[in-house]
């Protein structure tokens, strides 16, 4: 549900975009969580700029119009 949300809401091209299946790579995801210090969650999304989590949400925290805000906020 969350994914679908995301999906019709999504209208940032110039970003580029991954999405990791915990399922099959969950080692990857331990090791995500880990380097950018977040809590793991499923569904969440992660911004990551430079090296550094600028936003992280899951569920039905995850807001485009978030993401927006912290994309502008952090291209000022």
């Amino acid at each position: 549900m969350a994914k679908m949300r995301l999906e019709e809401n999504w209208n940032f091209s110039n970003i580029e975009t991954w999405y990791l299946d915990l399922k099959q790579f969950r080692n990857l995801s331990d090791q995500i969580a880990e380097t950018f210090s977040v809590h793991h969650e499923s569904p969440q999304v992660l911004l990551i700029e430079n090296g550094e989590c600028i936003y992280e949400a899951s569920h039905f925290d995850i807001s485009c119009d978030e993401m927006a805000e912290v994309i502008d906020y952090h291209h000022k």
